[in-house]
């Protein structure tokens, strides 16, 4: 279930939104109902929601303030602000600040549903995705190290010569994936091979080709340095030998299901 916070300075309507939706059919848990922002930001501290349900005009701290100190702590919660206030400049405020759904008053159970439902249905959508991505990072981390340990044990390789040059190759790959030039041509040069010969001997060994290893390679080091704050996202693209972070995201997205953003604030 996904935790729910609500932050309503109005008792009545506070009240209201905690007793009359049915927030566990939604799948989500209501972990507290907060009469101020200030109130509302503290829960932070104890037991974090993953939502946010906020009017914008509190006393304290507003609406709009409290999801902007939420996200700087919490970047992936989602917000919902319920309000009277249908004004252009508070709509602007809140796109800017990603927030999900403007819900105006009075209350409408069957919109906030509407609303809740929709966000859940994403919330579950990324969860399997994020799943799917962890698995994918395990799958590299085993897999990797693995293809010495095969090519010393010799199996699907023809004799132990084939095996040396593949083992050589993979050691040039392990040390030069991050350089931008690499290519397929420089590590067959490496081992006194055609390109061609050398694919297809890498690839009976270990199931994927020169250009496959390289990108596997790549992504490791990837989700690995993403994992540390301190570093951006170009840096990393950088270091790992991409030019184009866009590329580098889509690359990222295919093999892990999350992009390099959505998979960094899993880990922060």
């Amino acid at each position: 279930m996904f935790k729910l916070l609500i932050a309503e300075d109005v008792k009545t309507v506070r009240e209201t939104l905690a007793r009359s939706i049915p927030w566990e059919r939604l799948g989500i848990a209501l972990i507290g109902a907060a009469e101020n922002g200030e109130e509302a930001l503290a829960w932070l501290d104890r037991e974090a929601p993953d939502l946010l349900l906020t009017d914008i005009g509190m006393p304290k701290m507003n609406g709009l303030q409290l999801i902007e100190a939420f996200k700087a702590r919490k970047p992936d919660i989602r917000c919902i602000i319920l309000s009277g206030l249908n004004e252009f400049e508070h709509a602007r405020q809140a796109i800017k600040l990603h927030v999900q759904e403007y819900i105006l008053k009075p209350i409408d159970p069957g919109e906030i549903v509407r609303v809740f439902e929709q966000v859940v249905r994403e919330l579950r959508q990324e969860r399997a995705a994020r799943e799917g991505g962890d698995a994918a990072a395990r799958r590299l981390r085993e897999e990797l190290p693995r293809l010495t340990e095969t090519l010393s044990a010799g199996a699907g390789t023809g004799d132990f010569k084939k095996k040396k040059l593949v083992e050589q190759a993979l050691g040039y790959l392990k040390q030069s994936y991050a350089r931008k030039e690499l290519a397929l041509s420089e590590v067959a040069a490496s081992v006194g091979l055609s390109d061609k010969y050398l694919n297809t001997l890498v690839k009976e060994v270990t199931g994927m080709t020169i250009n496959q290893l390289i990108v596997r390679l790549r992504l490791e080091e990837a989700a690995r340095l993403l994992k540390d704050p301190a570093i951006r996202i170009y840096e990393i693209c950088d270091r790992i030998g991409y030019t184009d972070q866009d590329y580098f995201r889509e690359t990222f997205k295919k093999q892990f299901g999350l992009t390099p953003s959505e998979y960094r604030n899993e880990y922060l």
